[in-house]
């Protein structure tokens, strides 16, 4: 045929073209075992990049603004691909409930609307969230084990996932198996090797505010203790919140009217300027809302207090030489305790 090349004519195409395919099949091997061992991981696992100048596919770039609310990227940029474990994030999960719920539309049954479905056994729920808890503080285990502090930890960096396909049912209200759960960390934008964070002049202050003297390049336990610690206290704040939204019992109370302020930086205000660093004070101002009466129950059985003491004065304890790491804090009494009292 006029136009063919001399390589198409004699067939020596075959070779690259077979070549290709092997190559791709065994490509998409690779990300099949990678998506497979990064299933139960404790983080967010990259598959690759792709570079949008080498995709074939015809581009709505609208769909970009129409779909995410985002300018579409610019030819030939790079995307850094990453295994999907859904959308939801404890940011996302954190809230009453009652509340979330309400918000369930009624579906329309034989003899009429029928309501959704009731919430599950308090204690069933709160032996989730003792899970969530558990992964979430395995996770920084393994990333503080590989010499990495995240620097970033908040609600939105926690991802609440599933072992089965629907990646949204683990983050259900009605969600109370622990075993399809997978808790996953994200968000490594602002992460680094702990060993080189005393370089940080930033770190280098925030170290000071809490009588520590880091000098740049000395890499001592105290720079190692305080990177970790700065996690362990923003993981902290992250339990409480989950701890006071997702366990909370609003009642009669409408579902929707005002309740106490559980965000991060609220909390964090609560702990250091309002309760100066006391959590004994905190759980009394806890204690004091009936809302929360099953929380308070919950972590005086279970030593929780304790726990949440130790996350949120990590900081504070790498000066007073008594800091717990990740790994200490997994074997305390909170996680190897299980609650038998009815609520």
């Amino acid at each position: 045929v006029e136009g063919v090349s001399d390589r198409a004519k004699t067939g020596t195409w075959l070779k690259t073209a077979s070549s290709r395919s092997v190559n791709s099949n065994q490509d998409d091997q690779n990300v099949c075992r990678l998506k497979n061992e990064l299933l139960n991981s404790p983080f967010l696992g990259i598959l690759g990049e792709v570079n949008l100048a080498e995709l074939e596919d015809e581009w709505d770039f609208n769909e970009f603004y129409r779909a995410m609310s985002v300018k579409p990227p610019k030819p030939g940029a790079i995307w850094i691909v990453y295994e999907y474990a859904g959308l939801t994030s404890l940011q996302a999960y954190c809230q009453s409930p009652e509340v979330r719920r309400s918000k369930i539309p009624p579906k329309r049954g034989f003899f009429g609307l029928v309501a959704p479905p009731l919430l599950p056994d308090w204690t069933k729920r709160a032996a989730y969230v003792k899970e969530i808890m558990r992964q979430s503080l395995s996770s920084l285990k393994f990333i503080h084990e590989a010499g990495i502090s995240h620097r970033s930890i908040g609600r939105s960096s926690l991802l609440i996932t599933s072992v089965d396909q629907d990646k949204a049912a683990a983050s259900s209200i009605y969600a109370t198996n622990p075993s399809k759960l997978v808790m996953k960390l994200a968000d490594f934008g602002f992460s680094g090797p702990t060993e080189i964070a005393d370089y940080d002049e930033d770190f280098q202050k925030r170290a000071r505010v809490y009588g520590l003297s880091i000098q740049e390049g000395a890499a001592g336990e105290d720079a190692l203790n305080f990177s970790q610690a700065e996690d362990l206290n923003a993981l902290g704040v992250v339990f409480i919140t989950l701890l006071l939204t997702t366990l909370s019992e609003i009642g009669d109370k409408n579902p929707q009217s005002t309740q106490p302020a559980t965000d991060e930086d609220s909390i964090q205000r609560l702990l250091t300027d309002i309760f100066d660093k006391d959590m004994l004070q905190f759980r009394d101002y806890v204690a004091a809302e009936e809302m929360w009466d099953n929380v308070v129950d919950y972590l005086d059985i279970n030593r929780g207090w304790e726990l949440l003491d130790e996350l949120c004065f990590a900081r504070e304890h790498v000066k007073e030489g008594n800091m717990k790491t990740a790994e200490d804090l997994l074997n305390t009494g909170f996680f190897r305790f299980v609650t038998t009292v009815l609520y």
